[in-house]
């Protein structure tokens, strides 16, 4: 049944791809473009279909997730828009942002928050509404900020879909295993058009799914198994959360909107390191970002297996190696 479901899935998702990829979404301008010719931004669109599909034939538990499925309806809704017209404002995509977020943070049980000097949000619902719901906010920001090479959103979400994997299975959790699966094979067929052939993006709707479906699977965790310490999120989602913070940092230095799109982020400064701006130059990018993309699934592994590792100092440890190579980066592109 299973191997009938992908085989229906790839063919479903290649019609819509050789449908949607003549049709207007193209002509991406954007001060934060680094690639050249139009190419179709659907693979947030092909990905939820694939999605769904696959959650209706193939998933037992449907009841379970329904806020997810319908806030990561809203979310693609107004993300596509984005994708086709590029004239939401950054208060208007914030505020449909929330919206999305909300309606799943209001009808999801939420993990308690185990850090000693957090330990207050626990007691207040409405305190526990909004750190969550902006937690999501941020993580979905965090994944747009780095969707700007070819596979690597894609990679990043990987990792978090192998974390995750890893921990629902040692502790049994065949619900989570069977959502993660599902997100996994709904995505393999954009990730080959993405990387390395570069014949679709993610777009916005994208970046935003992979990323809320990201923070939903670590919700689902952590409220299904309350003795993960809470921190090992952190581990989890270390990429997007340390590209967002920095540009926070970053930006704020600079007097800049955090909201404000630029091309100074991490993989930019790699990107920028090759004399030729060609779909080469990209995939390498992508490869060479590799060790921060990847690497928190390995943190996190070995974060599990040895209760002696402090996740906060490994998370510490990733933020500061992050920002030494952006750093290095900066100064010999800039030279500041």
């Amino acid at each position: 049944m299973m191997i009938l479901s992908i085989t229906i899935l790839l063919i479903l998702q290649l019609l819509i791809y050789f449908y949607l990829k003549n049709k207007q979404f193209h002509s991406y301008i954007a001060v934060q473009k680094i690639h050249d010719g139009d190419i179709p931004r659907i693979g947030g669109l092909i990905f939820f279909i694939g999605f769904i599909f696959l959650i209706f034939f193939n998933f037992n538990q449907i009841n379970l997730i329904i806020p997810l499925i319908l806030s990561s309806t809203i979310i693609l809704f107004f993300s596509l828009y984005e994708d086709i017209k590029q004239s939401l404002s950054p208060l208007i995509r914030l505020i449909l942002l929330f919206l999305g977020s909300s309606i799943f943070i209001i009808f999801t049980e939420l993990p308690e928050i185990n850090v000693r000097y957090l330990n207050f949000v626990n007691q207040y619902s409405l305190i526990s509404f909004l750190v969550f719901t902006l937690s999501l906010m941020l993580l979905m920001n965090g994944f747009n900020f780095i969707d700007g090479l070819n596979g690597l959103s894609s990679f990043n979400f990987y990792s978090i879909l192998f974390s995750t994997y890893y921990l629902a299975t040692i502790l049994g959790d065949v619900f989570l295993v069977d959502l993660i699966i599902i997100f996994l094979l709904s995505s393999v067929l954009i990730f080959i058009l993405n990387f390395p052939l570069g014949r679709i993006f993610i777009g916005d709707s994208g970046s935003y799914l992979y990323a809320f479906f990201s923070g939903a699977l670590v919700i689902y965790l952590f409220s299904r198994h309350p003795n993960l310490p809470t921190l090992l999120a952190l581990v989890i989602l270390a990429y997007p959360i340390t590209e967002m913070l920095f540009s926070i940092i970053r930006k704020s230095i600079k007097r800049k909107s955090p909201m404000q799109p630029d091309t100074l982020h991490l993989h930019h400064l790699v990107f920028l390191q090759f004399s030729k701006t060609n779909i080469t130059a990209n995939n390498l990018s992508s490869l060479l970002m590799l060790p921060f993309s990847i690497s928190p699934f390995i943190l996190c592994y070995l974060s599990i297996n040895n209760p002696h590792i402090n996740e906060e100092v490994i998370f510490l440890i990733y933020f500061l190696t992050y920002s030494f190579v952006y750093l290095l980066l900066r100064k010999k592109r800039f030279n500041f």
